[in-house]
């Protein structure tokens, strides 16, 4: 979506990808853009040509790039959970 309430697809999609190091295409307007950012390729997705630029980023990165987004993105979620949230709230 372009703007998304709880940014629990991201999360999910991230907690997924371990061992396949799946790239995230993520919306410069999502709340998880400042927490997946690094581990992200960021988007605006109301302009065309840099939507298509990403997909084409995405499919033809490295197998070390994509690791290397993807530990920073895993990292993340599995360090920033509810159940953190809570004890720190």
């Amino acid at each position: 979506s372009l703007r998304d309430g709880m940014n629990l697809v991201s999360y999910e999609y991230i907690a997924c990808q371990e061992g396949k190091h799946g790239v995230l295409i993520l919306s410069e307007f999502a709340g998880a853009a400042q927490s997946l950012g690094a581990g992200s390729i960021r988007i605006n997705p109301w302009n065309l040509d840099e939507t298509a630029d990403a997909i084409k980023q995405a499919l033809t990165m490295s197998p070390e790039e994509r690791q290397s987004r993807h530990e920073y993105a895993f990292r993340h979620v599995h360090t920033h959970t509810s159940q953190t949230w809570a004890e720190t709230f």
